[in-house]
């Protein structure tokens, strides 16, 4: 849960730097179109050299990060307002509303959410790391429901989760 606090102060943080022309909301889009198969740390230092490349007018090509080209490209677009982040891209829309938004309501399911979904193993299984949009809306709301039941905000929930199943099966 830490870890939230912390992606929002972030995000927060960026907004700041950039005088509020842009918006937690849109930081946090970047910060997770940039975010695939990238460290945590390398991940803020990817954004915020996009976000300042997008106020200093530079393109996607002058700036190196550690992901995907084209997932660079959609954080580009995101900073310019060309890419709207909405509940079509369930991933990113619900990272940006719990980061952003600080959403008790969304729930960022990534490939660690979705094993712990589909086995109880404390040892690494072949498990689906994909899932389509209503798959994910399906995860979420159940995942929802159960936080509820526990007092926890989705996102909380979501986190310890992450840290359950990715802890035990990177010790095993």
């Amino acid at each position: 849960m830490v870890w939230y606090s912390e992606a929002q102060e972030f995000v927060q943080e960026l907004s700041l730097e950039s005088n509020r022309r842009f918006t937690s909301f849109q930081t946090a889009g970047l910060t997770s179109a940039l975010s695939p198969n990238n460290k945590w740390e390398r991940n803020k230092h990817d954004a915020r050299q996009v976000m300042h490349a997008v106020i200093d007018g530079k393109q996607p090509e002058d700036v190196k990060v550690c992901t995907y080209n084209p997932n660079k490209i959609k954080g580009f677009k995101i900073m310019l307002g060309e890419v709207k982040i909405t509940p079509a891209s369930p991933k990113t829309y619900a990272f940006a509303q719990n980061v952003g938004n600080l959403s008790a309501d969304h729930v960022t399911i990534d490939k660690w959410h979705l094993r712990a979904c589909q086995t109880t193993s404390v040892s690494p299984k072949e498990c689906k790391t994909s899932v389509t949009a209503k798959q994910y809306k399906e995860i979420e709301q159940d995942t929802l429901i159960v936080a509820r039941e526990f007092g926890l905000k989705g996102y909380e929930f979501q986190a310890i989760i992450w840290i359950t199943i990715r802890e035990h099966w990177m010790n095993n």
